[in-house]
């Protein structure tokens, strides 16, 4: 039994291990990244620039300023998703690497 736990213990490590990304991976995962950074930093100014003071009418941070905080945490969470997943479109659908223009009524 003890001298199969070193065995088990590198079985684990080694299942830990994978692929490493490519170059261009990785320069796609970093340019997804902070295109979602950008839109989270324009979307969360007003809570980022909201402070503590005491005695006026909307107060410091509270619960709801929390769960906006988290809000945007995960909508830039989806952007990076959808960025790695679907390239450049935004989730958009491609034909031949051309965004599929939605059908819309024109008056």
């Amino acid at each position: 039994m003890k001298s199969s736990l070193p065995a088990l213990a590198l079985i684990l490590l080694l299942a830990g291990c994978g692929q490493p990304q490519s170059q261009a991976a990785q320069a796609d995962a970093a340019a997804c990244t902070s295109a979602a950074d950008a839109g989270y930093q324009n979307s969360t100014l007003d809570q980022q620039a909201r402070t503590l003071q005491n005695g006026l009418r909307y107060g410091g941070p509270n619960q709801v300023f929390g769960a906006e905080r988290l809000g945007a945490m995960s909508q830039r969470d989806q952007a990076i998703q959808n960025c790695e997943e679907y390239g450049n479109q935004n989730g958009a659908p491609a034909v031949n690497g051309v965004p599929v223009v939605a059908p819309h009524i024109v008056n």
